[in-house]
This record gives C-alpha cells, structure tokens and sequence, in this order.
C-alpha cells in the first residue's frame, strides 16, 4: 500500500502560497531547520525567516518565508507566515538595496525597540537573498 503524500499549505496574510501534495518539506523552525515526511509526529513550532524546501514530483522547489508557526501532522504541513516568495517573486536589486539600507541603520546609537524591528526586517531581507542564492 502507498504512503499517503503530505498536503503542504503555506499562508500568508494576503495569499495562499503554496497548497500541494508533496513528498518532503524542510522548513526554518524557530529553534532550528527540521524536516518532515509522511507519517510524521504531530507538532506546533514557530518559524523564523529563512529558506523553506519542498519535493513534489521529483522536483524540488523552495521559497523565502518569514515570523510565523507551523503546525505539523501526519499528513499536512500547514504554514501560516508574514512573508512567502519564490525566487521569481524577488527583485534582487532592490532586496540588496534594502540590505544595504537596514544595515546601515543598525550602525550607531539606534533605541533598543528600533534596533529589533531593523534587525527582523532584515531576517526576512536576508531569507530573500538565501533564496536567491540558492536558486
């Protein structure tokens, strides 16, 4: 008898993502990278940015996603995130610039709660450009 596939959903606020049957993900969990197959234990964990990865058919894929949670089960990932994006969907240039820019913005005497909204905006900066480089 064939395994059953796992049902991949990635949400974000504005669209769903990515809803397929895939054989494997690798996700960014927030107390490190784990992976998941069918059959899988159950679980909630939270997600930090960084490169998702995900087989279906063979082929593998992978994209960009920010803070969010992720609830796993036998069968189904289910992702709900700020920020998802294929490769496709980056514009290299301008998520370079943006490095660049928040960067700099950490250099100096920056108030400790600006200081931590820079530094997660350029979590989910440098997420984009691991895809990128990746792809």
């Amino acid at each position: 008898m064939a395994e059953r596939p796992l049902k991949l959903d990635i949400v974000t606020p504005e669209r769903l993502a990515v809803s397929q049957e895939v054989e494997m993900v690798t996700v960014p969990g927030g107390k490190g990278e784990f992976g998941v197959l069918p059959g899988h234990t159950p679980f909630l964990t939270t997600v930090k940015p960084g490169r998702l990865v995900y087989e279906a058919g063979g082929k593998r894929d992978s994209l960009a996603i920010g803070w969010g949670y992720a609830e796993v089960g036998p069968y189904r990932v289910l992702i709900l995130t700020e920020m998802a994006k294929r490769p496709s969907e980056i514009d290299r240039d301008a998520v370079r610039r943006e490095y660049e820019e928040l960067s700099q913005r950490l250099v100096g005497e920056v108030p400790l709660e600006e200081r931590e909204a820079i530094s997660r905006q350029l979590e989910r900066v440098k997420a984009q450009l691991k895809v990128l480089e990746a792809a």
